[in-house]
């Protein structure tokens, strides 16, 4: 296969990971965190030391979980079915491309 589909189908799903997040940030309350908030916490928390990063770093983790497999509050029901027959996909050939891009072809 050319690289220029491995390179869509990366962007493809990287395109649908910044909507996802950017339209679940949109549709949460305000007593609710988000998936982006929880990725941005680095930008919007005042780090003032090690403790601070600690306490932060298991919503970080949480939320880059949430972002690669597309677990947004949004699809939920019968959304459920679109994200599989979207997402996997999509993340099986991002994950190919990032192996041909890293490991390449012996000829």
């Amino acid at each position: 296969m050319p690289a220029k589909y491995w390179a869509f189908f990366v962007f493809l799903f990287v395109v649908g990971t910044i909507l996802g997040l950017v339209i679940e940030n949109a549709n949460l309350g305000a007593a609710e965190q988000s998936n982006l908030e929880g990725l941005m916490v680095w930008t919007s928390t005042n780090i003032t030391g090690w403790g601070t990063i600690i306490t932060n770093a298991p919503t970080y983790f949480v939320s880059l979980f949430n972002a690669l497999f597309w677990n947004f509050s949004f699809l939920t029901g019968g959304w459920v079915y679109v994200k599989w027959l979207v997402w996997a996909p999509l993340m099986a050939m991002m994950v190919w491309g990032l192996i041909y891009t890293f490991v390449g072809r012996s000829t």
